[in-house]
């Protein structure tokens, strides 16, 4: 079983609250394996019976009769009628049903239900589930494996993981998959079929073509810095479509909300705000990036720094890009303004982490371009340096001061 601790903690901390349990992510990321294998071995081992916990695969056609106004509603009544036992509902495709947040909220209402749903991302956008539930809802979003979940996981020789997850990524289906190609064909299937078709779907465009381009260009700047305008440009160059910034701005909103991609906005760690552009986007799974490029990557340490960053997220930590400016002396003598960047500012209740990734241990002045940067960050918190360079056999490298 492959373990997915950051999430079941959150389903066990919001056990019997009033609110419903609303799992959001990319599709195959483990939505539902999270809840009817996982979390229900949890509650099993917790001593709830069998009967207490309900599963409804609404996709199934078995199911199709549930899909109508009332029906999923008057079922669930019928099967957890005993209103002195505590029930556990956790109903997968939960939009394919007619009227379905109406349903929801008023199961919700019986206090011996503990509701858990589950939606595509074609329908089930987490803004779309804000405007919808209001507060009756609490949203836990599932992510593909980051490295450390997809090592614990990793059946076959250890060296050999981060290679694997670096091209691969970490979709959770790719354990089923026995071959390379096999692998290949799974992603490839995922973004063409599956993904850019929810997203044509969600933002209602006709222009096909134009927002798979777009999704392609992202996958090319990953963790560089870009906007609108300069992905406008970029098109308009290198692939000769002219697109106005309106829509490439409705293309990004659409590729994030439908958990493509993450928006990282740049910090001004010395002016303490928000520069809003340009910003960082970075996958959600590497794996996906790489097959819209058909597996080429020449610079991995983007690769690694997308894999950082994942992991961070599915840690909990709320992180930014940091921009740091410093006043430094040329060779002439005269003080300039030079402007630096912190891979990340990573934060998590009171702590604050201030980290460099680099794929290669660094030499002379470019190594002491990364030391300078972080030490010129005059604070208490811990600066960190993460290298995909081992110095102790098979780990990577992570240097703290």
């Amino acid at each position: 079983m492959i373990k997915r601790d950051f999430y079941l903690n959150q389903l066990i901390s919001k056990r019997h609250s009033s609110k419903i349990k609303i799992i959001t992510g990319l599709r195959r990321a483990g939505k539902s394996y999270l809840l009817s294998r996982i979390y229900k071995e949890y509650l099993l081992n917790d001593g709830v019976k069998e009967d207490q916990i309900i599963i409804l695969e609404l996709d199934d056609e078995i199911n199709d009769a549930l899909l109508k106004k009332g029906k999923l509603r008057e079922y669930l009544l019928e099967r957890a009628n005993d209103n002195d036992k505590q029930y556990y509902l956790f109903i997968d495709e939960v939009q394919l049903a007619e009227d379905f947040v109406r349903a929801i909220n008023s199961l919700n209402k019986h206090p011996n239900y503990d509701i858990y749903i589950t939606g595509s991302n074609s329908k089930f956008l987490s803004k779309d589930i804000n405007d919808e539930f209001k507060d009756r809802g609490t949203e836990i979003n599932v992510r593909p494996l980051s490295f450390s979940e997809y090592y614990a996981a990793y059946q076959k020789d250890k060296r050999f993981a981060l290679l694997e997850y670096l091209k691969y990524g970490g979709m959770p289906g790719l354990f089923e998959e026995g071959t390379d190609l096999a692998k290949e064909k799974y992603l490839d299937n995922l973004m063409r079929k599956v993904y850019i078709d929810d997203i044509r779907r969600n933002i209602s465009t006709n222009l096909i073509d134009e927002l798979a381009a777009t999704v392609d260009a992202l996958c090319s700047v990953t963790g560089s810095l870009t906007n609108p305008l300069n992905m406008a440009n970029y098109l308009k160059s290198e692939k000769h479509l002219k697109i106005d910034n309106e829509t490439i701005a409705k293309f990004f909103e659409g590729i994030i909300d439908a958990f493509l991609f993450n928006q990282v906005k740049r910090y001004n760690i010395r002016g303490k705000e928000y520069l809003h552009t340009p910003s960082k986007f970075y996958c959600q799974d590497l794996g996906l990036r790489n097959v819209r490029l058909n597996f080429r990557e020449p610079n991995q340490g983007f690769l690694i720094e997308n894999a950082v960053y994942n992991e961070l997220i599915v840690r909990g930590y709320r992180v930014d890009v940091g921009f740091l400016e410093q006043k430094k002396k040329n060779r002439e003598g005269k003080y300039l303004y030079v402007q630096s960047e912190v891979d990340f500012i990573a934060r998590k209740d009171s702590k604050e982490y201030y980290i460099q990734v680099t794929d290669k241990l660094p030499k002379g002045q470019h190594l002491m371009n990364e030391y300078d940067t972080l030490l010129a960050i005059k604070n208490s918190f811990k600066k960190i340096m993460v290298i995909n360079q081992p110095l102790i056999r098979y780990t990577l490298t992570i240097m703290v001061f």
